[in-house]
């Protein structure tokens, strides 16, 4: 059976998507609330993300920094593994793997990093231009350090040659964001095929699920129509990320679907992961069927508003594909 993993909402959140401010901050309190529903609505996992600009609302918009938060619901939470995002770039690789050292003492048996190269050259920190070859050259001894002091899993995402190559190195996880079920079947064989143990292959993915496809597609329209922009590929004239040019090149119809039940209207408006499954209960879980038959082991889902949408998805799709594997 699929695993369920969740997304903290660093960013902000709400009802609307790419508005200039969000109708939730990311307060801690509010972040704490949405991991402990993930915990009730059965997620194992919830990926913390990384970055210095909110690429879900304004740039300028607040963005809580993943360490801090990692932290505070470390010591707040009670099963659930804590994915913490990190970017090798303003960080010196000795420190990060201390932090995850003690980290891991704070939860033991209940932390990930997820080593993030960065989008673009630029390093929002303020540090050295580092081009794409010597981002992923950088991250791979940050992957090093870690080793020599943190026994937790590594997670690698992304689609170019440096990073399926890290992936092989040293991750324990995979992570793609949601492209059609074909496309994935071949990413996961291409990284499977030389990593020579086994790995665990993980879908980022936004769900919007309800009783019909009509009511799905109505609330997916609804989450977008109050963007403060039309489409925010001008904020990525700098970056050489191929899994972000992958996500920008999706081929859709008119109405940004990719397929029936995967919708790309999110990229419009959000950066990273840009697509969702879309529909009913029913179209959601098919769909989940074709990632699981494609070699996906988990999903990291979100949905606005995480802090309902969680249990919608905990109640709805994974309790039904529960009930499949005990029936």
């Amino acid at each position: 059976m699929l695993a369920l993993a969740w997304y903290c909402p660093s960013e902000g959140d709400g009802t609307v998507l790419g508005s200039a401010v969000p109708e939730r901050p990311p307060e801690l309190d509010y972040l704490r609330r949405v991991v402990r529903a993930a915990e009730a609505a059965g997620a194992a996992e919830i990926l913390i993300p990384t970055g210095a600009i909110n690429d879900s609302f304004a740039p300028d918009s607040r963005f809580a920094e993943s360490w801090t938060t990692a932290s505070a619901l470390a010591a707040s939470t009670e099963r659930i593994r804590l994915i913490v995002a990190v970017n090798a770039g303003p960080i010196e690789r000795e420190l990060a793997a201390h932090q995850a050292e003690t980290l891991e003492s704070v939860a033991p048996g209940r932390i990930a990093i997820n080593l993030v190269a960065g989008g673009g050259p630029d390093d929002p920190y303020g540090g050295p231009s580092r081009d794409h070859a010597a981002r992923y050259a950088r991250l791979g001894r940050l992957a090093d350090a870690l080793r020599r002091r943190f026994d937790g899993p590594l997670y690698v995402a992304g689609s170019s040659d440096d990073a399926v190559a890290l992936a092989r190195r040293v991750a324990s996880a995979y992570l793609m964001w949601g492209e059609p079920p074909d496309t994935i079947a071949g990413r996961i064989a291409g990284v499977q095929s030389e990593a020579g143990r086994p790995m665990r292959f993980g879908l980022r993915i936004h769900i919007i699920a309800r009783s019909s496809d009509a009511e799905a597609v109505g609330a997916a329209r609804g989450l977008v129509a109050s963007a403060a922009r039309e489409h925010r590929s001008a904020e990525y004239a700098a970056f050489d990320s191929v899994g972000q040019a992958s996500m920008n090149a999706l081929q859709t119809d008119e109405e940004d679907w990719v397929e029936p039940g995967l919708w790309a209207g999110i990229r419009a408006v959000r950066g990273g992961a840009g697509t969702a499954l879309v529909g009913s209960y029913d179209r959601v879980i098919e769909m989940l069927h074709r990632y699981q038959r494609a070699g996906v082991d988990f999903v990291i889902a979100s949905g606005y508003p995480h802090l309902e949408e969680v249990g919608r998805v905990g109640r709805e799709i994974w309790k039904r594909l529960s009930g499949e594997r005990a029936g």
